[in-house]
């Protein structure tokens, strides 16, 4: 670790917009690996931000670097000049900071100037919006997943089925058009075909792995599964047994999925043989069909960061004067952690126990890949929280209404919840991503 004093003159813009006012004292900053071939033989000095010889000081773009809190800042840094790409080269390779790091979701939301129809980010540890970044994602279609940067949407066909479409806003690689679910669409409710595909994960990003990965949906109105491996023209349609499934994951090289009451099943897509439709695959169910006495009807299965399966239960009440869940909002959330025995036939979950505090973690449910980052590897994010977004369905879309109005970050702690970002209603919702970046190497 170095430490360096940086003097600010005044008036100087420092980072992207932000100015310091006045004269300023010297701050004192902690360089982290700053390249041995950077050789900084000063302590104090006033460097001016109006010419560009300050970029042949190091220490202080290092600095300015570690400040700069996304990674689209970053890449805008480096398109200044080559002399800045340069620095943002060296500070990647000395400090590896965005190396196969989990980086920090963020929400793609509608934009709320009714007069421009278009998706923006909001960064959770800035507290703002990136308004000039021009996505191509459907305004006007519901997301129905989010998973290694690529969004799901659904589409109806003339047969009365539906397609689901992998589109990747951050790259310009090609949508993904995935062949027909044998979800039918209801006469009654032809406007509703986007719920007939309430979620879709995939396993890897088809970009970095192109002839291995797989895609898996909940389809239907009771939500069944099915998936379909890269390269193959028809899907594989799970074994229902009469369940209805509320979450999916991968986990452990296999897919598990939480019913809608509250039981824990596997299923090994990779050793699935699709191409036996007379046999098709079954989940494996690891617990008692209904594992807790009282059990709510939306939950999500997490990955911790330290490898654990997480089970999080999201609870409801209706706002004064609704009908049924018209206007619902959350009241809380519970978390439990399932403990699998390590057998050589792929496992059976042991026990479950509740978890009050998830320590340095904050979780992001919703329509995405459900997701458990480090709170301390990013300024703003609360830990021992979960940030969810609204992603309520109904199979009485007509009564229950489609308004994205409950967003929010619930605290484990004590139980309150704060916003972090508020929309209008009878607006698309808003879900969470993780834009891919790897530094620039």
């Amino acid at each position: 670790m170095r430490e360096v004093e940086v003097g600010y003159g005044s008036n100087e813009s420092i980072g992207s917009g932000a100015t310091r006012p006045g004269a300023a004292p010297l701050r004192r900053c902690s360089i982290s690996k700053v390249a041995e071939s950077s050789s900084i033989s000063w302590r104090t000095t006033a460097v001016s931000f109006s010419n560009g010889e300050w970029a042949s000081y190091p220490a202080l773009v290092f600095f300015i670097l570690d400040k700069l809190l996304e990674p689209i800042d970053h890449v805008r840094f480096a398109a200044v000049c080559k002399k800045w790409r340069s620095m943002s080269k060296l500070y990647n390779q000395a400090t590896q900071r965005w190396h196969n790091k989990q980086l920090l979701p963020m929400l793609l939301t509608p934009n709320q100037d009714k007069d421009n129809d278009r998706r923006v980010l909001y960064s959770i540890s800035e507290g703002r919006i990136y308004n000039n970044i021009q996505l191509q994602v459907p305004f006007r279609r519901r997301c129905s997943g989010s998973c290694h940067g690529w969004f799901a949407t659904v589409d109806p066909t003339d047969q009365g089925v539906v397609t689901v479409t992998l589109r990747n806003p951050f790259t310009k690689a090609n949508p993904i058009y995935l062949p027909p679910l044998n979800a039918h669409v209801s006469v009654f409710e032809p406007s509703y075909y986007e719920h007939y595909v309430p979620k879709v994960i995939l396993s890897a990003d088809p970009t970095l792995n192109p002839e291995n990965y797989v895609v898996v949906a909940l389809y239907r109105c009771w939500f069944e599964l099915a998936f379909i491996k890269a390269g193959q023209n028809v899907w594989t349609y799970v074994n229902p047994a009469a369940i209805s499934y509320g979450d999916v994951i991968f986990y452990k090289s296999q897919v598990y999925a939480v019913t809608s009451f509250g039981a824990i099943g596997s299923l090994d897509v990779y050793g699935s043989d699709s191409n036996n439709p007379s046999q098709p695959p079954s989940i494996k169910l690891l617990t008692p069909q209904k594992p807790f006495r009282s059990y709510c009807f939306h939950a999500y299965l997490v990955e911790s960061t330290q490898g654990d399966l997480l089970h999080i239960l999201r609870y409801y009440v209706p706002k004064e004067g609704a009908y049924r869940f018209r206007n619902r909002q959350t009241l809380g959330f519970a978390v439990y952690k399932w403990v699998l025995n390590d057998e050589e036939d792929g496992g059976s979950i042991a026990h479950k126990f509740e978890v009050k505090s998830i320590g340095d973690e904050a979780l992001f449910v919703g329509d995405n890949h459900s997701i458990s980052v480090l709170a301390s590897n990013f300024p703003g994010c609360q830990p021992n929280s979960i940030y969810y977004a609204d992603d309520f369905l109904s199979t009485s879309p007509l009564s229950d209404g489609d308004e994205a109005n409950d967003m929010g970050i619930f605290n484990l702690e004590d139980g309150t919840i704060t916003q972090h970002y508020s929309v209008k209603t009878n607006t698309q919702r808003a879900i969470w991503v993780v834009p891919p970046f790897n530094g620039l190497c």
